[in-house]
């Protein structure tokens, strides 16, 4: 995490509460015993119009280099109608994990699912879509970021995975932690947790989190389109970082673009003639390479072309960019010295994330604004915080931005809270003072039409003809409740580019 460290010298260790279960894991973590071997639980994503990526894990009872299972896609929960099945070979080079591309499906179905052992033995059900292909009237989104199994419940995972109103989760990186943070020990195990340095090491942490049973559910119940961030992939020696890829494609559900070069995972997904989802990484591209002489690239060129195509071809009404970290400015100048003395570069608080990068994005500005592509909605994380933003190279210039009107905005940005991951108030910042470091950061960003520093959960965007409108919902994670509340609501008319006031 890269934002406000130091911006206060204390820092608060908060000790581990929770009544440790079984095994020593703590509590709502268990292995799916029920459906043995598959006790890590199904999972679906990256769906297209005909087909979706399914996923499980055998335990073997024994040691095997190959286990063959069965697969089977039903239109009804009793598996009375069957559409697409076939079998599927567990390997040990693949640590047993299973990744099928059933094909066969309608577009805009739903699904039931499910993976049957050699001796008969039944997975959990899982419940999968596939992209609608063109009459689509509404779609809504669970977005989420961050989530850090030893800082708290994954409450949030479980209350998505009850909402019958949303169609599919975009997960926009640190699916999993490397290490846990010392600051926010809510929930850890009685067994050591150390730093991630090899692909066994990666396997294990995957395992871990899938011990969880809220995680499990989520994934079981919402077809996901993920992608990963610094804390899924990244290791000290950068030659192991191939490692750490090759594992999150064994346990997550996403489709490999270019099996010659799997650390591309951008790609898109489209909603009819309503929306289309840009999913793009910056993590692994950034600062990689050179647009012009000594100016350095966020995407990448390739990548860059690519999503420059994808936006002018795309036919849909909406287009929405899934996005690791920050676009929007996050300003710094006109905070308080020891602000900005300790974060950033003295203009933006942090510039690993685009806006270290501020004449590669105004490239990007630039061509929003020539192809009058105003309905852009930029879906981010990482940040562990909630910031709802106006897009503007020009922030602080009235005559390029007005923000009491959103007048000279090009697209909007929301980035969402952690699922549990370390926040400001969590880091240090005690929170009678968080109110008075919103009303800073503010002050010095007349585009952000909100901020939120001390709270965790997700946010939804409901796409319409007419408008997008994103709810930020927050939910507790130091213990296990049904609790959660809508925080705030914000709307993005059609043709507009910028948040309603």
């Amino acid at each position: 995490m890269k934002w406000f460290r130091g911006l206060l010298l204390v820092g608060l260790l908060v000790s581990a509460t929770n009544t440790f279960a079984q095994h020593g894991y703590p509590a709502n973590m268990f292995g799916d015993t029920l459906h043995a071997p598959f006790v890590y639980g199904v999972a679906s994503g990256d769906p297209m119009t005909d087909r979706v990526m399914l996923w499980t894990k055998v335990v073997p009872s024994r040691r095997t280099a190959i286990v063959q299972v069965t697969w089977q896609v039903s239109e009804d929960s009793l598996f009375s109608s069957i559409v697409s099945e076939g079998s599927a070979s567990a390997i040990e080079m693949h640590d047993h994990c299973v990744r099928v591309d059933a094909a066969g499906l309608q577009p805009g179905g739903r699904y039931f699912y499910r993976f049957i052992s050699e001796n008969g033995e039944v997975s959990a059900i899982g419940k999968a879509r596939t992209l609608p292909q063109e009459n689509v009237g509404k779609l809504k989104l669970a977005v989420v970021s961050c989530s850090s199994i030893w800082a708290g419940f994954f409450n949030a995972y479980a209350r998505i995975a009850e909402r019958e109103d949303v169609d599919f989760v975009v997960h926009l990186g640190d699916y999993v932690y490397d290490y846990p943070d010392s600051r926010q020990l809510n929930r850890m195990p009685s067994f050591p947790q150390e730093d991630v340095k090899d692909k066994e090491g990666w396997r294990e942490r995957h395992k871990y989190y899938l011990m969880d049973a809220d995680l499990r559910k989520a994934r079981q119940e919402k077809t996901w389109i993920a992608e990963w961030d610094n804390h899924d992939i990244d290791l000290p020696d950068k030659a192991k970082t191939s490692d750490a890829i090759e594992v999150f494609y064994e346990y997550v559900p996403v489709r490999m673009m270019d099996p010659l070069h799997p650390e591309q995972i951008y790609r898109s997904f489209r909603f009819g003639k309503l929306a289309e989802l840009h999913m793009i990484d910056m993590f692994y591209y950034r600062g990689k390479t050179e647009f012009a002489e000594g100016k350095k690239s966020v995407l990448g060129e390739a990548q860059f072309d690519w999503l420059k195509e994808q936006l002018k071809s795309s036919d849909a009404h909406w287009q929405l960019i899934g996005n690791q970290e920050m676009m929007t400015d996050w300003l710094s100048e006109d905070t308080p010295s020891f602000m900005r003395k300790q974060n950033g570069n003295g203009r933006v608080f942090d510039t690993g994330n685009w806006n270290g990068y501020p004449e590669d994005r105004q490239r990007f500005y630039d061509f929003l604004k020539e192809n009058d592509l105003k309905n852009t909605v930029v879906l981010t994380g990482d940040i562990h915080m909630t910031f709802v933003m106006d897009m503007t190279g020009w922030p602080t210039c009235k005559t390029e931005y007005n923000k009491r009107t959103g007048e000279g905005s090009v697209g909007v940005e929301i980035t969402g809270p952690s699922i549990s991951r370390i926040n400001m108030k969590e880091s240090g910042v005690p929170g009678f003072l968080l109110p008075l470091v919103r009303s800073w950061s503010m002050g010095a960003n007349p585009h952000h039409r909100w901020e939120e520093f001390g709270s965790h959960g997700y946010f939804t965007l409901e796409v319409t003809q007419e408008k997008s409108v994103a709810e930020i919902w927050f939910v507790p994670i130091k213990k296990q409740t049904i609790k959660q509340r809508m925080a705030k609501r914000f709307t993005v008319l059609s043709g507009q580019g910028h948040w309603e006031r």
